[in-house]
This record gives structure tokens, sequence and C-alpha cells, in this order.
């Protein structure tokens, strides 16, 4: 039960995040596949792009490409990224080490697969409702 209290936290964390830092400034919204899955980062000629299921998606930088990466996982289908790059960087710690805390909270558990994969879902569930919540408050 620890955990759990500790696991909502940290998707208060993701939710408060997302709205202060990143919904207070000029955005743009990018498309995701909106499934939950486990997105890779690929190295190209021409930059970085997110590769999501069968969908690519450019990136102008590594931190870009890693700030989608979070939303892609959870199953978001779509997140607003901010248009400065700076602005991505400084974000994404916070971002990343919330869900990272989330993980290994899960982990410390030590459930069999199947209700580990159960519980996943459910927290990004929360996730997404979490997020979808926050963007309709900023409008």
């Amino acid at each position: 039960m620890k955990h759990q209290t500790a696991i909502q936290e940290e998707i208060e964390k993701l939710g408060r995040t997302y709205g202060e830092e990143v919904l207070s400034g000029p955005t743009r919204v990018v498309s995701l596949p909106g499934r939950k899955c486990e997105p890779r980062i690929l190295n190209t000629f021409l930059g970085f792009e997110l590769q999501v299921a069968q969908k690519r998606i450019t990136c102008p930088d590594m931190s870009t490409a890693r700030y989608l990466r979070i939303f892609a996982e959870v199953g978001m289908p779509s997140v607003r990224a901010p248009y400065d790059p700076s602005l991505t960087s400084g974000v994404l710690p916070q971002l990343e080490q919330s869900l990272r805390k989330i993980k290994d909270l899960l982990l410390e558990e030590n459930l069999n697969r199947k209700q580990h994969q159960s519980k996943l879902r459910n927290i990004y569930r929360q996730i997404r409702e979490n997020l979808k919540m926050v963007e309709e408050e900023a409008g």
C-alpha cells in the first residue's frame, strides 16, 4: 500500500510538471499512436526519429525524442511539446525521473509477470487521464 501512495504522488508530479512547465508556454501538438508501447529513439542522417510501433516521428534533437518517448510509452494519443528546445531539455529530467520511479516502485512489489503488466497498464491509464485533465484545465 505504501508503494501505491508513492506511485500516485509520482503520477500527480508528472501532471503538475507537464501543466506548469510545458503548458504554460508556447507548444505544438504532436500526434502519437495512442497505445502503450516501447518506443525506440533512432539516430539517422537527418537527426533523430522516435519509432513507435510502425510509426516514425522526426525529432529536431535528442531531448525532443526523449520527451516524446515518455508520452508514447504511456500511450498518449497526442501531446503538447514546447517550441523551445531549452524548455524541453529543462523539463525532461523531472518527467523521466517520475516515470523511472513509478517503474522502480512497481518492481519492488515483486508481482508475477501478469500482475505486473496489469498494474502497469492501470498506472499508465491513470497517467493518461491525469495528463488529459491537466490539458483541459490549461485550456
